[in-house]
Parts: C-alpha cells; sequence; structure tokens
C-alpha cells in the first residue's frame, strides 16, 4: 500500500473523521515487522508487550493488587520486577476497588521498597467511576493515558468498571473490545485485575480471555503466607510459563523477590523449634532435646536433625561458633 495520503484521506483527518478500518496486502505482511515491545520482560524472556490486553487474576486475598502494584513500581523505576527485566516507562493507576487511602498506602509502601523517590512517573486517579461502557468514558481514559504518558496501565477492578453482567458475552464484548482498542490507539500495554471464581479459574464470560493477549493467574494459598504463584492461562506472544515470588512486608516497606520454587513449610518439630527459641532465647543443643522430648514433639534425634537443616538454611544460627571441643555444648538462636 502506499503510505501517501488521498486528498479524501486527508479531509478525513482535518475533520478527525478517521475510516473505521484500513485494507492491507501481502505486501504489508512481507515487509520486515518491528520487533515485540516488551514492556515487561525482553525478547528472550518476555511477559507483556505495548499495545497488549492482559488480565491478572487471583481468589480475594491472594495478593494480585499488591503484586500489580509491586509491577508498577519497578516498571516506573526501571527495576527489574522478579526475573523479568523492565524498560523505564509511565505508569497510569486506575483504581476503582482499593480506594484512595488504601492504594496511597500501598504504592507508598512499594515505593520505599524499592527505594524510589517521589520523582518516579507514576500517576493514578482513585474511584473516578469509569466505565467502559459508555463513549464518554472511554474516551476520557483514552486521553487520561495519553496526557500522562503512560506505557503501562493497570485497572483495578474489571467489575467495577462495567454496568453490565460480567457473565453475559453480550455485556462483556463490548467492554473488551474498547479496551482493546485503547491499548492499540495509545500503544499502553493494559492491564486489568480481575477476580477468580471458587475453582481458582478467571470469573465471567469466555469473551475476557478471548479479547486477552495474556491471562496471568496470581495465586497464594494462604492469606498469611507471604509465597505468590504465577501462571499463564492463556498467551498470544509467549510460551506458557509459571514462576513464583517471595512478599516482603518491612514496616513500611513491601517489595517482591523472585524464587523458583515454592517453599515447604516447615515440619512440627522445625516450628516447635522455632518458637522455642523465640521464646527462650539462646539454648544448648541437650537442652533442645530433652525440651522436645518433654513437650511430647519428637524424639530428641530429630531435633537434632532439624538443627543441622536449618542452621544451613540460616533459619537459626549457632551463637558460640568459635568453641569448639570434647564438653563443649553447641548453643543456638
Amino acid at each position: 500500500m502506499t503510505e501517501e495520503k488521498t486528498a479524501f484521506e486527508g479531509l478525513q483527518e482535518a475533520a478527525g473523521l478517521l475510516p473505521r478500518y484500513q485494507v492491507m496486502t501481502a505486501a504489508d505482511a512481507l515487509r520486515p515487522q518491528p520487533p515485540i515491545d516488551w514492556v515487561i520482560g525482553d525478547e528472550g524472556s518476555g511477559l507483556i508487550s505495548a499495545g497488549s490486553l492482559s488480565f491478572a487474576y487471583g481468589v480475594a486475598g491472594h495478593k494480585k493488587t499488591a503484586a500489580m502494584v509491586s509491577m508498577g513500581v519497578c516498571t516506573a523505576s526501571g527495576k527489574d520486577w522478579l526475573q523479568f527485566s523492565t524498560g523505564q516507562r509511565a505508569v497510569l493507576f486506575i483504581d476503582e476497588e482499593s480506594g484512595p487511602r488504601r492504594l496511597s498506602r500501598r504504592l507508598g509502601e512499594a515505593l520505599r521498597g524499592e527505594l524510589c523517590s517521589a520523582d518516579a512517573p507514576i500517576s493514578y486517579v482513585s474511584l473516578a467511576g469509569f466505565l467502559m461502557d459508555k463513549a464518554e468514558d472511554v474516551q476520557e481514559v483514552h486521553d487520561l493515558i495519553l496526557r500522562t504518558g503512560a506505557g503501562l496501565v493497570i485497572i483495578d477492578a474489571l467489575t467495577d468498571i462495567m454496568s453490565g453482567d460480567e457473565n453475559s458475552k453480550q455485556d462483556t464484548q463490548p467492554i473488551m473490545t474498547e479496551l482493546r482498542k485503547i491499548a492499540e490507539r495509545t500503544n499502553a500495554a493494559i492491564v486489568v485485575i480481575h477476580h477468580a471464581n471458587k475453582s481458582g479459574g478467571y470469573r465471567g464470560s469466555s469473551a475476557i480471555a478471548g479479547a486477552a493477549d495474556l491471562m496471568l493467574q496470581v495465586k497464594s494459598e494462604e492469606q498469611d503466607g507471604n509465597y505468590i504463584e504465577f501462571k499463564t492461562t492463556k498467551t498470544r506472544d509467549i510460551e506458557p510459563v509459571t514462576f513464583g515470588a517471595i512478599a516482603h512486608w518491612e514496616g513500611s516497606e513491601f517489595y517482591l523477590t523472585p524464587t523458583d520454587a515454592k517453599p515447604k513449610k516447615p515440619s512440627k518439630s522445625a516450628t516447635w523449634l522455632l518458637e522455642y527459641l523465640t521464646s527462650n532465647g539462646p539454648t544448648s543443643t541437650p537442652d533442645l532435646m530433652a525440651a522436645a522430648e518433654a513437650a511430647g514433639v519428637c524424639k530428641g534425634a530429630t531435633i537434632q536433625k532439624n538443627i543441622q537443616f536449618m542452621t544451613a538454611g540460616k533459619m537459626i544460627y549457632r551463637t558460640n561458633p568459635n568453641d569448639a571441643g570434647r564438653g563443649i555444648e553447641a548453643i543456638y538462636d
């Protein structure tokens, strides 16, 4: 196709009337295509690309919002998010669920956790009441992305930006269409946070997955635990991938670190050992063995093995490592 505009096309553009579609040919497909512009990841390990529509979904309390806030902060600062690289881009949060106080607190914790300053290119709006089945709101969101220059847009949550039934394709499909158009026209990666059903799959119409470039399941089985599993359940541009993270809350700071495998739950005897040392302070091996047997937890030999494994794993440590020899007891804390 020629890149020169006809007089009619020029008049359309001047009047703000863009055509609904553009007819392309085999010659267009055979031209060298630009590489995928990765927002999260890179050519070797990509996850989310520019101009794409993704959904991060999970059961309530499974840390999906916290994980997406972490992703946004890392992208705004140009830091790796877990094992994925990011190119620094402006980030926009559109929050219709948490509210300004809660979102501000979460963002502040994540910014401090990643050692970011107030100059981080992050914008957010909360409880604006955007509905993607209203033409004026679709235009407002489109313009908001352009005004903030956002390369990554995180929307929380799908059910809050539609007035219809998420289980109805008739109600859901128009929302998906508008979100895809906004992503294409602004070249922003749009990530929508969504809820899961009781079985752990995404909630709602099949039109949601049909429109998505990526469906990312976020799972943290224990609400008070810190392990998060991420699993792609639908992809367009990448191979399916599963990865994990450890969530860290330290005072007023929050951040994620990558992990290759789900941590194993400590055994009953290991849990007892940690609790005993926490309550009683430095204790010798013989005293730990005797206390475990007296409490009916396990045999003394089991405690000895736990001490070895947990010392190697840096869960406990020997307080007198330089004292060795016959008759000198090892003391642990």
